[in-house]
């Protein structure tokens, strides 16, 4: 089945009105089949129901990818979508409402050899590195890593990534004031990676850690595992699904994150099968698999579309 898609984007920053929500609704061709809502609540800001009463307008059906529930506006989405996609168990339970299961999709990377990806870092290859790449906020819990690493010697920590405007917050200054008095020498910030460095930033890495506080699924995670990387995460509930499949490992605690990567970095073999895990993960959500999985659902919808007008309820 060929698929044409034509994409809208909603502005990601700034403060939403009706106004600007409708500009995004008149983007919209009106010669589409379907339309395809990605939803998270932050960037609606509440807005849900104005939204979709102009998306209804239009008379199409409408599948909305929600990519996090269990918020107060569920029920309008529900109410509104033909169909919701949901990444995990973990968000289905928490949707008010029916949802279909897609797993969030992957692209299976290779990293550069290891030692030439530390050197870029300027790290001597001889020394195992931990590392945390994505968005650093209060709810991603890098000072739960950073307490961790004072019980792991001999390890040095790469943090990668920043906030999502401008240099900084108050919230990644304090993080770093505390790595210069606790783990002397032994932190890196790198800041910001472009997509073209990635790959050379997660092959520094002999092991990832995510330690967020709060998750429902988590698009930096994913493409550690999709470059073959051992990861450590928190024990969330959508984490905690994927190591029932052997892609990752979960923490509950400081003490336990650190007595797991002190495991990892000391065993080898153990190390190389949570790769190997993950690469399989990886592999097997990839985002050709995942498209699949879409368009079979938009076709099913389409085709109730289809059924509905063919055979329209009669009158009482």
């Amino acid at each position: 089945m060929d698929t044409e898609v034509f994409g809208v984007r909603l502005p990601r920053f700034g403060e939403k009105t009706v106004e600007i929500l409708q500009n995004v609704v008149d983007k919209i061709p009106k010669d589409i089949d379907i339309i395809c809502c990605q939803h998270e609540y932050g960037l609606y800001q509440w807005l849900e129901k104005p939204f979709y009463a102009m998306l209804k307008l239009l008379g199409k059906p409408i599948v909305t990818t929600v990519h996090a529930s269990g918020f107060k506006n569920d029920g309008i989405i529900s109410d509104n979508s033909d169909r919701v996609i949901v990444h995990n168990e973990y968000c289905r339970k928490r949707f008010a409402g029916s949802s279909v299961i897609i797993p969030h999709g992957v692209s299976p990377a290779t990293c550069p050899k290891k030692e030439d990806c530390k050197k870029a870092y300027g790290i001597d290859p001889r020394i195992s590195v931990v590392g945390y790449l994505g968005f650093i906020s209060q709810p991603k819990g890098i000072e739960i890593l950073i307490s961790a690493m004072t019980k792991v010697p001999n390890a040095g920590l790469l943090i990668c990534g920043g906030w999502h405007l401008g240099e900084g917050t108050q919230y990644i200054y304090d993080l770093k004031e505390k790595t210069l008095q606790v783990l002397q020498g032994r932190c890196h910030w790198a800041g910001f990676v472009p997509d073209e460095q990635l790959s050379v930033a997660y092959g520094a890495m002999d092991i990832l850690v995510y330690p967020a506080n709060f998750a429902s699924e988590s698009g930096a995670l994913l493409t550690a595992i999709g470059h073959g990387k051992a990861v450590i995460a928190s024990s969330l509930p959508p984490f905690r699904e994927k190591e029932d499949l052997g892609a990752l490992l979960t923490f509950k605690s400081t003490d336990d994150l650190a007595e797991k990567i002190n495991f990892l970095l000391n065993d080898n073999e153990a190390r190389h099968k949570l790769e190997e895990a993950a690469m399989k993960y990886a592999y097997e959500n990839r985002w050709s698999v995942v498209a699949k999985q879409h368009i079979k659902l938009y076709q099913e919808v389409l085709d109730s579309v289809k059924e509905i007008v063919s055979n329209p309820i009669p009158p009482a």
